[in-house]
Parts: C-alpha cells; structure tokens; sequence
C-alpha cells in the first residue's frame, strides 16, 4: 500500500488548501484521495483492514506530521464549513499584532476628525488632542480658506471649534473646542525616529473616521513641495513611511509602537507621469517640529520665531538643460538670483559675501542640486551656526563661511 501523505492539495469547500496554509482557487484543484486513492481491495477482511490503515495514516501525517504548523481547525467536521488548514502564528507574531490592536485602541480617543466649512464648500481632515481642554493641532491646509470648523471626536460627539492660530509655512495649525478631561496624545522624540520602524497612521481618511493604516517609517529628512494651492511651497525634513495616507489622513496621527506620535501625516506622493497618488510613500511633519509650532500658536496665536537657520536667497535651480541654454559653468546647484533677509533684517548670504549670479553647489561638503536640497540641508541648522558654501563662481569654486541668520516666520526661503 502507498504512504498517505499531507504534501498534497486537498478541496475543502471548493478551495485547495495547501499544507503551508495558502488556498488555491480554479479547474486545477485537486480533490482529497485523487492523487493517492486506496488500492483495489481483494476481499472483505482485506478492504476493511486497508481502510483502516489508511484512514490512521491519513490522520497521523495531517496531525502529526505537517511540519510546516498546519493543524485542522476544531470549528468543523472533515467535509464540513470550517473545517479549513489553520497554520499556527509564533509567539512574537502573535505579540507584536497584539501590540497594533493595543496601540490603536489606545491611541484613537486623541485623535479627531475636523470638518470645515466656507463659502467655497467644505472639507475633511484629521487632528490629534494636545491637551485635556481641548487644543487640537492638524494642518493648516485642512483649515486654511475656510471660515467655520467641527471637530468630531472618537465616540461621535461633535463639538464646535475655533481656529487659534496657524504657521502656513510649516502647514500646522491649532483649533479649540470647549471641552475637559480629554485625552491629550503622547509625543515621542522624533529626532530618535530610525528608518525601519514600524509606524501607524490614524485619522478620516475619505472621511473614514478612526481608520488605522500598518507600515514603517521609510526614509527621514524629506523634502517635498505641496503645490496646487498648499499653504507651503516645501516642507522639508519630512519622515517618510509606508502607511498609506489618503485625502483627509491629513493632519492625523503617525505613532509608534508606543503609541507616541512621531509625525503628522501630511502629504502623500503623487506619481509625475499620471498625477495619480503613489501608494506607500507618504510624508509627516516630524512630532518635534509640530510641539515647537504648537506651543507658540497655543501661547502667542502664531509663530514668532521659527528656530530654523536661514542663508537668506531666492535662487533658480540649475539643471543640464538650463547650464546648456544659458553657457553656466555648472549644470547642478542653485543659481543665486536675489537676496532675502533674515528674522532680523539682513541676508546672511549676501553678509558673508556671496554674490549673484554664484552657483551653491555643496553645504559643508554634502552635494547641493536643488533648492530642496539646499533648503534640507539648512532647515535642520539652528540660527547662528557656521556653514561653509561651496559656490561656482565663474570658472572658479569658492569655499564661504556663512553665518545662519533664523528663517523669518512668514519667508519660505
């Protein structure tokens, strides 16, 4: 007699299940006993005893002998509903999706949905609760042009808000609702966020209130620019993940596996060819920034200083094409068109004299091809810290110190 092994597909319901738990569906399913089916009895005691093996054998390699953690489900008998391969999950699997279930019901009593209206229609976004009286940060994009606010929070309630400041180049802002005892949520140290973390992100995505999406941190110090009407030209030193973020994620909550917020989610990635969204890269401003930004609208209803270094030019991104077109003597960098001031009213760039018409082609020996790259590499920068520019002046390059002044809190440059 052959040996009955568990290696082989079997239809339960219509479906194969393979003993690695996976289910296959369509005309090449395989029924149960066709690829090994008993061999012709030769007489009653022979059939009878044959049977019984086999029916044991069968048992002993399903239960047994499946190595790869296949058991049968208890919820079914053997041809029944539920009676379906289940595959046994490891400790550490088990925890760690416990932990999700934990932290995002831990998480969503912090975090609203903030609806606004105006004379140019309405929109959804997201926000989070900072302190039991009801101060809730989200973007300023979610509020900016719109007149009256609803904040909506985790067990239905809606409750009237009013705008108490916002800092349009940094797309936060801060409502307040006339609320007690709410729960504020909890700020991890975004400067010790580390690519590959898991992150989760929660807000009304679509309007979907209390959504959770599972992903992990991708990439730190982005910078992106979000166009078509944002408040900000660029946001720079972004995080990155994987969670997907939709239409009205906006200002919601990226967090840990703590529960700790590590970033508002505000941008997701558009793909250039199409226009469409680019699923699994989105983009949230750093927690750190946004107590920074916070506290100030909180206490003085806007930003009064930005606490970002500054270099103080406007200037034009130099390619290979524009290099060519007008004979510059670098095709990567940025061209120095004009010179703007500082918090305190004077260029620090034109300072330290750099001139127009100079090409930044590195800070402090890091390779600078855009303003994006030039704005990444400074924003981080406190005021008063020396950077060396190098410049392409002319045929020559140039090693500058330049003095950071702080970015003024209304100049996106």
């Amino acid at each position: 007699m052959k040996e009955v092994t568990c290696a082989d597909d079997l239809e339960i319901g219509g479906e194969r299940v393979s003993n690695s738990g996976i289910r296959h569906t369509g005309p090449d399913a395989v029924r149960a006993g066709s690829r090994h089916a008993l061999p012709r009895p030769v007489g009653h005691t022979g059939w009878l005893a044959a049977l019984l093996l086999s029916v044991a054998l069968l048992a002993a390699g399903c239960d047994a002998g499946s190595g790869g953690g296949a058991t049968r489900s208890s919820g079914g008998t053997a041809n029944g509903l539920g009676a379906g391969a289940t595959v046994a999950v490891p400790a550490a699997a088990q925890d760690l999706q416990q932990t999700i279930i934990n932290v995002v019901h831990a998480v969503q009593p912090s975090v609203v949905e903030v609806q606004s209206k105006g004379s140019r229609g309405g929109g959804i976004g997201s926000g989070e609760i900072l302190t039991p009286d009801g101060y809730i940060v989200t973007n300023d994009h979610v509020v900016a042009g719109f007149s009256s606010f609803t904040v909506l929070l985790s067990n239905g309630q809606a409750m009237s808000a009013r705008l108490v400041g916002a800092s349009p180049q940094d797309d936060l802002a801060v409502l307040k609702v006339g609320a007690t005892n709410l729960r504020p949520i909890a700020f991890a140290d975004s400067s010790k966020v580390q690519v590959g973390q898991f992150a989760i992100a929660l807000g009304s995505p679509l309007g979907l209130q209390q959504s959770a999406t599972f992903g992990i941190v991708s990439a730190l110090n982005r910078t992106a620019g979000e166009g078509q009407g944002g408040p900000a030209s660029v946001l720079t030193g972004l995080i990155q993940t994987s969670a997907p973020i939709n239409p009205g994620n906006s200002g919601g909550a990226l967090v840990d596996l703590q529960g700790r917020l590590i970033g508002v989610p505000t941008l997701a990635a558009a793909n250039p060819e199409s226009g469409t969204p680019a699923g699994g890269i989105g983009f949230a401003i750093p927690s750190d920034r946004v107590k920074f930004v916070a506290d100030q609208l909180i206490k003085n209803g806007k930003l009064v200083n930005t606490g970002q270094g500054f270099i103080g030019i406007s200037g034009v991104d130099v390619t290979p094409d524009l290099a060519s077109a007008y004979s510059l003597p670098a095709d990567h960098g940025v061209l120095i068109r004009d010179f703007v001031p500082d918090a305190k009213g004077s260029s620090p760039a034109q300072r330290a004299g750099l001139k127009t018409d100079d090409i930044i082609i590195a800070i402090n020996g890091q390779q600078i091809t855009s303003s994006g790259d030039l704005a990444s590499a400074l924003i981080s920068q406190d005021p008063g810290t020396q950077v060396t520019v190098t410049v392409q002046r002319g045929s020559n390059k140039q090693d500058v110190k330049v003095t950071l002044g702080e970015r003024p809190a209304n100049a996106q440059g």
